[in-house]
């Protein structure tokens, strides 16, 4: 897991060796946030394989394997959802003020993030 709750830290993990497409999609990411002027209203969390929902919580408060509100299992409840190759992107907006999560999930095959990804399909 890469926690990555503010802008220096997206920068910052730029400059390590990363998986290509990763390192495109945080540096895509990176500049959406700062043209929309939300570089302080985005907390971007890279899931991988082997990291926990448990990890996944303590990380940004919720399980994306939950609604937030009831709490139901296996049911989405992200803004948006796109697939990218060998990775998913999730979007949570959280308030009014702009603030978002935005959750790089692997597309690995043991991850039940993943897992979910693939039955729900992309936002249309």
């Amino acid at each position: 897991m890469i926690d990555l709750p503010n802008i220096h830290s997206i920068e910052a993990v730029l400059d390590q060796p990363l998986d290509k497409t990763l390192k495109g999609l945080l540096q895509d990411r990176l500049a959406d946030t700062i043209q929309c002027g939300l570089q302080d209203y985005t907390h971007v969390l890279v899931v991988q394989d082997g990291d926990t929902e448990q990890q996944v919580v303590e990380a940004i408060g919720f399980s994306p394997l939950k609604t937030r509100i009831e709490g139901r299992p296996d049911c989405v409840d992200w803004d948006w959802c796109e697939q990218h190759p060998g990775w998913w992107e999730l979007l949570y907006t959280v308030g009014d003020d702009g603030f978002a999560y935005i959750l790089l999930v692997e597309d690995a095959e043991r991850l039940p993030l993943a897992k979910l990804c693939r039955s729900e399909g992309p936002s249309r």
